[in-house]
């Protein structure tokens, strides 16, 4: 039998619908090119307005006073934390009864190792922290220090005073975590229950930042931590709840002594 062929007119259909594809694949790459340079252009232009919103906040900045009220606000900072250090060796070393309370007493035990999250990840959140204070906030790095050291005297304040020990069950971080067997002595300590720190500083930061991601980024962290404490045991029920109470008032009353005794200091200097 002959052989079937192609009919000229055929073979010219076939060679337009291979260009076709060719012309369709092309235009395909051409719009996902588009899309990643528009996407490459987009986050260059979001860098350079990030840069020069940094460059802004630090332009604004008056030097003078704020390297004399920083530097009055970082001697305050020391003497709140020889304080801490000072009320955490002496918490740790007090013989106090160990107790429980109805929430721990009902929570299950989790089954996944928690204590990465109150370590590295409370590391993480306040490097974080600080970093976004130094780059967005250089004018108000005064009043969060003040806050802070505030903040940090009421607390070892609170754990002076608390006359109750560990929870039943609590982890010993210092031996379980190698962060925590680093850090005990000095930035933590076994025996500070009331109120939890974990809970409360990035509750602290989410009053003081005024972005909302930053805002809802630290909330979460806060809610994270507290749900860990308790998972853990590293934290009795009230110590949670009265974070957030004590924070709030803290950030009300740092606010209310600096903007009205240290920030009119500035003001009268620059009249």
């Amino acid at each position: 039998m002959a052989q079937h062929r192609p009919d000229p007119l055929e073979r010219e259909i076939a060679r337009l619908e291979e260009k076709f594809r060719e012309a369709t694949d092309e235009l395909r790459h051409l719009r996902e090119n588009f899309k990643l340079s528009r996407a490459a252009h987009a986050a260059e232009k979001e860098i350079k307005a990030e840069i020069a919103e940094i460059k802004d906040e630090w332009e604004a900045v008056h030097y003078r006073w704020w390297i004399i009220v920083l530097a009055g606000v970082l001697t305050f900072f020391v003497v709140a934390y020889f304080y801490y250090t000072q009320i955490g060796w002496y918490a740790d070393h007090r013989r106090l009864p160990p107790s429980s309370d109805w929430l721990l007493n009902h929570l299950p035990v989790p089954k996944w190792d928690l204590l990465p999250i109150l370590s590295w990840g409370w590391l993480a959140l306040h490097l974080y922290a600080a970093a976004i204070c130094i780059l967005y906030y250089p004018r108000q790095l005064p009043f969060i220090l003040f806050t802070l050291a505030l903040f940090i005297l009421v607390r070892s304040t609170f754990i002076f005073l608390s006359p109750i020990g560990a929870p039943h069950g609590m982890m010993d971080m210092s031996k379980l975590d190698y962060f925590f067997r680093r850090a005990m002595g000095w930035v933590t300590f076994n025996n500070e229950f009331v109120f939890s720190g974990h809970t409360s500083v990035p509750f602290l930061f989410y009053l003081f930042f005024e972005t909302p991601w930053q805002r809802r980024f630290f909330l979460t962290g806060s809610i994270l931590m507290a749900a860990t404490v308790l998972l853990t045991r590293n934290h009795y029920s009230v110590d949670v709840m009265g974070a957030y109470l004590i924070t709030y008032s803290i950030f009300v009353l740092s606010r209310r002594l600096y903007f009205d005794y240290i920030r009119p200091l500035f003001l009268l200097e620059h009249r």
